[in-house]
């Protein structure tokens, strides 16, 4: 099943995209009952086929306005060369 939020599969290095809300409310042992992106981009750092993807949790809410088993987050990223 594909998600909005999966990555075509050519693209390598970084891939900064924007927010979940890391599911926004996620259940204790159920998870996330609305699926927002693939499980592995619902939130932080995923490593594979030579890509780095960074997805954050944001800071505000969507539909419902609380959030509940997902902190809000902001990132700070350092780019630079090796």
């Amino acid at each position: 099943m594909a998600h909005s939020l999966d990555v075509p599969g050519g693209w390598r290095g970084l891939v900064v995209a924007g927010h979940t809300h890391c599911g926004q409310i996620v259940l204790p042992l159920l998870g996330a009952p609305i699926a927002v992106a693939a499980p592995r981009y619902r939130c932080g750092i995923v490593r594979e086929a030579g890509r780095t993807t960074i997805v954050t949790a944001g800071t505000g809410t969507s539909v419902l306005p609380f959030r509940l088993g997902a902190p809000p987050d902001w990132w700070l990223l350092t780019v630079g060369g090796r």
